[in-house]
This record gives C-alpha cells, sequence and structure tokens, in this order.
C-alpha cells in the first residue's frame, strides 16, 4: 500500500509542474535560509570544541566602580511641653546622584579575589583584541594575537593537531612561547605541518611556537584566536591602576555546583577589594562584579542592555519569532496551494471513494504526497543551504567566522522538513476527505 502511495506521488509532482515547481521552491528556499540560520547558531553559540563546557562557562567582562552621593536633610519640629519649647532635631539621608567607571580588570585584582571560589572549576584570565601585523614575504599579515594563562586550554577545549600547551611554570617565567592555530600556520609558514620550535616574530619579540590547535572562526575574538601567549609577557606596569586593567575572565563552574551559585560567589567577591588604595583618586565607594552566562555575554555583543539577562531574553525571542516566521508563512502559502492542487483531483476522489476507500485512506494518500514533495524540497534547500554556507565561509562577509555543519544540523533540518510536510499536507486532506462522493464526482470530469 505505501508503495502505491509514493509512485501516485511521484506521478502527481509530474502531472501539474506549475503547481511543482512554486511549492518546492517555498519549500527549498524557506529551508534553505533555515539550516544556514541553524548553522549559525550551532557555530557560534554550539556546545561543540571549543565551547563544549559552554553551558558551565560564567563571563566577566570587568569591574564597575561607583561613587554614590548622599544628602543630609536636617529636620527641626518645634514642641512644646509644659510651656517650655523643646527643638526635635532628625537626621535624613537621600541619594542625589551617583557616577561610575566600567573597565576590564587589573590582573592582581583576578589573582588576589577571584582564584579559588567555590563553585569554580577553572577560572582563566586573558586579553584579546591585540591585532599584530606580521610581514611576510612583503605580504601584510594581521593576526588576533590573545594573552592568556596556563588555564585557558582547560576552559576551551581546542582540539591540538600539533603539540602542547604552555604550563603554569612557563606562565610564571614569562617563556617566550607562542600556541597558533593550523590557519595562522598556513599563513606564515605556508604549511600547518611540523610547526612545532619554529620562530615567529611578534611585535619585535621572538617566539617559539609549542604548539598548533584547529582553527574555529568565531564571532567572539577570545574563542577562536589566531595564536596565544603567556600573558606575563605583556608590560603588565602599564596597567591603568590597582584596579583597571586589559583583562577579563571565563570561570567553569564544578559539576556539584550551580550557574548562580558562581555569580553569588563572584559578586560578593566585589565587596571585598578595598577602596583606600591610592589609586582611588575618585573617591569610588562601591565595587561592582556583573557575572553573564556566556549566551547572556553573546546576546549583550548583538543587543546591549545592562541587564544581560534581558539582552539574553530579548535575543532569545527575536530568534523564535525569525524561526516561526520562515516556518508559518511558507506554510500557510502551501496550505494554499495544496487546497487549489488538490480541489483540481476532487473527481479522482470521489472515484477511489466509490470503490472503497475510506477517510482515513484519502488523508494518508495526500499527507505521503506531501511529504515527498516536502523531502524532495528539503534536499533542494539542502544544497541551496551548502551553496550559501560555502560562499559565506570564502566571501569573507562574517569576519572571521565559519560557518560549520554536524549531525545536529542534518536531525533538526529533517525534523523540520517533515513537519513542514505534515502540516501543509493535513489540512487540505482533511477538506478533501470529508467531501461526497456525489459532490466530487460533480466537480471535475476525469
Amino acid at each position: 500500500m505505501l508503495s502505491n502511495y509514493l509512485k501516485l506521488a511521484i506521478r502527481i509532482l509530474g502531472r501539474r509542474k506549475f503547481f511543482t515547481f512554486i511549492s518546492l521552491f517555498c519549500i527549498s528556499f524557506t529551508l534553505g535560509i533555515l539550516m544556514v540560520i541553524l548553522s549559525f547558531l550551532q557555530s557560534e553559540i554550539g556546545s561543540n570544541a571549543p565551547l563544549s563546557q559552554k553551558d558551565d562557562f560564567v563571563f566577566l567582562s570587568g569591574i564597575k566602580m561607583r561613587t554614590i552621593f548622599m544628602d543630609t536633610i536636617v529636620n527641626v519640629d518645634t514642641l512644646y511641653r509644659d510651656g517650655i519649647e523643646i527643638m526635635d532635631t532628625t537626621f535624613e539621608y537621600k541619594r542625589t546622584g551617583s557616577s561610575e567607571s566600567n573597565s576590564s580588570l587589573n590582573c592582581n585584582v583576578v589573582t588576589d579575589f577571584l582564584q579559588d571560589l567555590p563553585s569554580s572549576k577553572y577560572m582563566t584570565i586573558f586579553n584579546n583584541g591585540n591585532v599584530s601585523d606580521l610581514y611576510v614575504n612583503r605580504i601584510k599579515l594581521s593576526l588576533n594575537i590573545m594573552y592568556a594563562d596556563h588555564n585557558y586550554w582547560n576552559v576551551f577545549d581546542h582540539q591540538m593537531l600539533e603539540g602542547r600547551s604552555f604550563d603554569k611554570a612557563e606562565m610564571a617565567s614569562a617563556a617566550r612561547v607562542i600556541l597558533i592555530s593550523d590557519k595562522t600556520a598556513k599563513d606564515y609558514f605556508g604549511t600547518s605541518e611540523n610547526i612545532v620550535n619554529r620562530e615567529m616574530l611578534i611585535e619585535e619579540k621572538n617566539y617559539s611556537v609549542i604548539g598548533v590547535y584547529k582553527h574555529k572562526g568565531k564571532l567572539i575574538e577570545f574563542v577562536s584566536p589566531d595564536g596565544v601567549i603567556p600573558y606575563s609577557n605583556m608590560d603588565l606596569s602599564k596597567q591603568q591602576s590597582y584596579y583597571f586593567g586589559p583583562f577579563r575572565v571565563m570561570f567553569v563552574k564544578k559539576e556539584t555546583a550551580s550557574i548562580e551559585n558562581l555569580k553569588s560567589e563572584i559578586e560578593e567577591v566585589a565587596s571585598l577589594i578595598p577602596l583606600d588604595h591610592p589609586d582611588n583618586k575618585y573617591n569610588y565607594n562601591e565595587t561592582i562584579f556583573i557575572p553573564e552566562t556566556f549566551n547572556e555575554m553573546y546576546a549583550q555583543n548583538i543587543y546591549y542592555e545592562k541587564d544581560p539577562t534581558k539582552s539574553y531574553t530579548i535575543m532569545k525571542w527575536f530568534l523564535i519569532g525569525l524561526l516561526l516566521f520562515f516556518i508559518l508563512l511558507p506554510t500557510l502559502n502551501l496550505i494554499n496551494l495544496n487546497v487549489s492542487r488538490i480541489m483540481d483531483r476532487s473527481a479522482e476522489i470521489g472515484v477511489r471513494k466509490a470503490f472503497g476507500a475510506n477517510r482515513r485512506n484519502v488523508i494518508v494518500q495526500f499527507i505521503i504526497e506531501n511529504i515527498v514533495q516536502t523531502l524532495i524540497g528539503g534536499i533542494l534547500g539542502l544544497g541551496l543551504a551548502l551553496s550559501i554556507i560555502y560562499l559565506l565561509n570564502n566571501s569573507g562577509y562574517l569576519g572571521k567566522a565559519e560557518l560549520i555543519l554536524n549531525p545536529y544540523f542534518f536531525f533538526y533540518s529533517l525534523i523540520i522538513t517533515l513537519i513542514f510536510g505534515v502540516i501543509s499536507g493535513l489540512l487540505p486532506a482533511l477538506k478533501m476527505s470529508n467531501l461526497q462522493i456525489v459532490n466530487a464526482l460533480k466537480a471535475n470530469k476525469l
């Protein structure tokens, strides 16, 4: 029975070529765009290397220092007791304003106050956004070089292709070592093999390459740098003050802890930072840390709100709305097309019913026809998505970001395709299954 339905579905597609073309175009275009969106989300914020621990991340971008201005209001009341005037004075303290400064962190604040938090499994400190211009065969090569501690490799699980990462001892001794991506190796050395122990000249200093990791293009620079050097090689004496510097921090929570517990511990630490330091020239009287999850941090880079949870909520609902738009609008169009196509076949359905086909047979027939159609459209959509991804990855329109494909990509696309087919075929099938035999035969000529 199923094979008959499939054969009939293929013949029906070739019968009305215009309807078939319009339907396949709507399906393939919609699914192609959906696949590209899913691929982008999976590439950027999916839990794949080097973000396999992403759901356990808590990010701290810097420190906020605030001065709260208070005014004392004196209230004087005159009372009389036994004919004697008594002055009753009360004092009211009212906040009249505030000023604040925001900056990334001084490394000493991080090491003195943020290490070894009870809920923290790993903590890494890093400075990114350093663009170094190198010249290879008189060709300019701009690299995003990041300075980090040895724990960077415990937090971000880059796939190591050759060599090793630097350790705590090399970090402490400011060893002139560097790890680079395979893309950087190809750009600088012309190959990504046998790179360990070669030298690179960066900012007039020679660094020995001790490891090569797989390049993963991301819009967030510190997730996919071109090279990583121990931050002890920086001139730390040039940090802005005791409080402010060029560093940011990423934590990974322990398995037994929660994200909220780790956030609370980070927020509480802010109150321990001394305010009597000579660098507190503006008499700040409050220090604040605003920790955020990786998704909240990513959302703030797209749409900034002071409250990172609000940024994430806005981004989440925007994406949900976008996906629903790309699913519902073409589905409604396909329902209309399918109703028109099916009504042209009313006489055929009337004959089938006259020969014993029941309501269920008619519904199953049209749903299978629509699923076959959407699966063909899905295959075309997959080809369209692969073409768009290839063009985006090679055009540079996304900067250094690269879209990736993985099993989840195909799984989600298949589910969307099947849902698309069932929904757009079910309603017309239900309408046609209720058609009376006599009316069906009168509606059309065979």
